[in-house]
């Protein structure tokens, strides 16, 4: 099935919950690949459909430079990425996402077949069940970012969106601790929230459909617990850009870190050359690390 781009963009991703509080490893490239089969899954497909990712697409999506080799490498990962959740009936599953993958040399194609215990989890949805946007999805940089969205998109959903988690069963389900060793590789708190949580809450709450803020629980003198407040936004409606346009509203939501609507009142306000010459100067503070938060600088430069 052929999707464009301006269909792409507003589609919507689902799933059952047991894949959004799933234990599983991967990196930002591996969930943007499985990101649009999600978008491509239809549930009357046949168990055996292939589905197609196209480099070009994801490019144009994200606004990042995307390799063959790049490609090559994450489909690699991604066959052997596996996950462990516990089902409603009470059985622990242990799967992996996908049971194939072929790149089609020449194209910029890969071809994946999912597996035969995932593909249920995105298509025989009743009750547990998450949606997600694809483009807040694909422009969020951190794996930790895009997984943290999907479970508050979870929580979005639910009558109570204040909940607590478990510190411990938060890090298991980025895979932060080796079920082997147990070795955490964020054990300090501090580097958890320097590292994982704050960057992921910066990125969210600037790109994402939706809001987070969170308070630490301490048991003692060690923070065992992590109350989060989640707030849905209804997403703006989709301007769509062709050309020029559209390579620039990319970068402006990708790169320089604007909301959508930030970024459609910049192309409003201004002619591309000064745009351009404004995101040049941005760029190269970036470059010099004279930045610490680049979306809310170039939101101050242009004045949105």
């Amino acid at each position: 099935m052929k999707f464009t781009n301006s269909t792409l963009e507003g589609a919507t991703l689902w799933q059952d919950n047991a894949l959004t509080i799933a234990r599983y490893e991967m990196t930002s490239l591996e969930k943007n690949i499985l990101y649009m089969v999600m978008a491509s899954i239809r549930k009357d497909d046949a168990p055996n459909t292939i589905y197609q990712v196209s480099a070009k697409e994801l490019m144009a999506l994200t606004g990042e430079q995307v390799r063959v080799s790049d490609l090559q490498r994450a489909t690699k990962k991604l066959i052997t990425r596996y996950f462990e959740t516990m089902l409603p009936s009470g059985n622990m599953l242990q799967a992996t996402f996908v049971a194939s993958a072929e790149y089609i040399t020449g194209q910029g194609i890969i071809e994946l077949e999912l597996s035969q215990k995932v593909r249920p989890l995105y298509v025989e949805l009743k009750e547990r069940f998450t949606t997600l946007q694809l483009h807040t999805a694909l422009t969020l940089n951190s794996k930790y970012a895009k997984r943290l969205y999907e479970l508050f998109s979870m929580h979005k959903n639910l009558p109570d969106k204040t909940f607590r988690i478990n510190v411990q069963d938060l890090k298991e389900r980025l895979d932060l601790i080796d079920p082997k060793t147990g070795k955490d590789r964020y054990e300090k708190w501090t580097h958890f929230k320097n590292r994982v949580l704050d960057p992921a809450e910066h990125e969210i709450n600037g790109k994402a459909d939706l809001s987070f803020r969170y308070v630490s629980i301490k048991k003692g003198r060690s923070v065992t617990q992590i109350e989060f407040t989640v707030e849905y936004q209804r997403s703006a409606p989709i301007v769509e850009y062709d050309g020029p346009n559209a390579a620039v509203f990319g970068r402006l939501t990708t790169h320089f870190g604007l909301r959508r609507d930030q970024a459609t009142k910049v192309l409003g306000k201004h002619p591309l050359a000064e745009i351009n010459k404004r995101l040049h100067k941005i760029q190269l503070r970036v470059v010099n690390h004279e930045l610490e938060n680049v979306g809310a600088y170039t939101a101050k430069i242009f004045e949105v």
